[in-house]
């Protein structure tokens, strides 16, 4: 997964900042590791879903948010559950707590949180745990305009 994420960033021409490090799987190790890098950006996060029908999805949002299977369910007319851990590395590749955004074969959907449009900066997970990737919220849309998945905007009512 990091070389299709690395591949797309490259393809789209994105502006980013490629951060090596210890492997961070959680948190609180990764607040540690921005303040010592002095890595600035909102953290996010990236959850692979997936549908009884076997379809997939990655929901992107903002570190600490909840999921909301309900409203995701609303969204996608599907009931969408997290799959289990070797299910998500024999499928993408991706570390567990290292999902990424994009680099997924079309057949997956993507849907984004709109809150991560409210911040200037973005923190992702290139699906790797020594990797981290800043760029801006506008390089961002810039990649989801140039994948081949279809993409949903998750907005959740107040």
């Amino acid at each position: 997964m990091y070389e299709e994420v690395i591949s797309l960033l490259h393809k789209s021409n994105t502006i980013y900042e490629k951060f090596e490090h210890e492997p961070i799987l959680d948190y609180e190790a990764d607040l540690l590791m921005r303040e010592r890098l002095g890595i600035e950006g909102i953290p996010s996060k990236s959850l692979f879903l997936k549908a009884k029908d076997d379809s997939y999805y990655v929901f992107f949002t903002l570190e600490g948010t909840r999921l909301d299977t309900k409203h995701l369910k609303e969204l996608t007319g599907k009931r969408l559950s997290l799959i289990s851990p070797d299910e998500l590395r024999e499928i993408t590749g991706c570390v567990p707590g290292c999902v990424a955004p994009f680099g997924y074969t079309s057949n997956v959907t993507i849907i984004v949180d709109n809150t991560v449009y409210a911040h200037e900066k973005l923190l992702i997970s290139p699906g790797v745990p020594q990797f981290t990737i800043a760029l801006s919220t506008e390089e961002f849309r810039k990649i989801l305009s140039t994948c081949e998945n279809t993409v949903f905007e998750y907005k959740k009512e107040s």
